[in-house]
């Protein structure tokens, strides 16, 4: 008889105790999605100007670097050393002053970006190396426009690239 009781009155509270923790659970469960969501939205709206901004940074960046359009703007004054050193020293300060977009820049395409850097840095050193040490500040500008115009830059690569990513997102 006490078994008949105690199924009946404790089985009852047990069952809804049970139905109450599923309840409780699917209720919190739905609540942190719906949170999660609402943070990601909100998270996209504030994130995505500035990602865009970046990339745009660094669009322009590579075009600074770009060899033609980096002969073109630094005035060719001096030996062809200060004038190689001045090159590399504006490569140099332009991605110092962009580094911090590589937050915002998928890992993949800030490496392609350091390496157009680099690369860039290199063919001006060759380009510098392919003429006569006595060779003028003139000389080494238009050893570079000459070369570039014949080469595919590394620039060009990399913002091909970065197109790329931008419209993969």
């Amino acid at each position: 008889m006490e078994l008949y009781f105690l199924l009946f009155s404790v089985l009852p509270i047990l069952l809804m105790s049970i139905l109450f923790y599923l309840l409780l659970q699917k209720f919190f469960n739905e609540e942190r999605e719906k949170r999660s969501h609402q943070f990601k939205t909100l998270q996209s709206k504030e994130f995505l100007p500035q990602k865009y901004q970046a990339y745009e940074r660094i669009a322009l960046f590579l075009e600074r670097i770009r060899p033609t359009s980096l002969a073109s703007r630094i005035e060719p004054n001096g030996t062809k050393s200060s004038y190689e050193y001045m090159l590399v020293h504006s490569i140099q300060q332009e991605f110092d002053h962009n580094l911090s977009q590589q937050i915002y820049i998928h890992p993949e395409t800030w490496k392609i970006v350091f390496s157009s850097k680099n690369a860039t840095i290199n063919f001006i050193k060759k380009c510098s190396e392919g003429i006569s040490s006595e060779a003028t500040a003139q000389e080494l500008q238009q050893e570079i426009i000459t070369r570039s115009i014949q080469e595919v830059s590394p620039s060009t690569q990399a913002i091909l690239y970065l197109q790329k990513d931008i419209q993969g997102n």
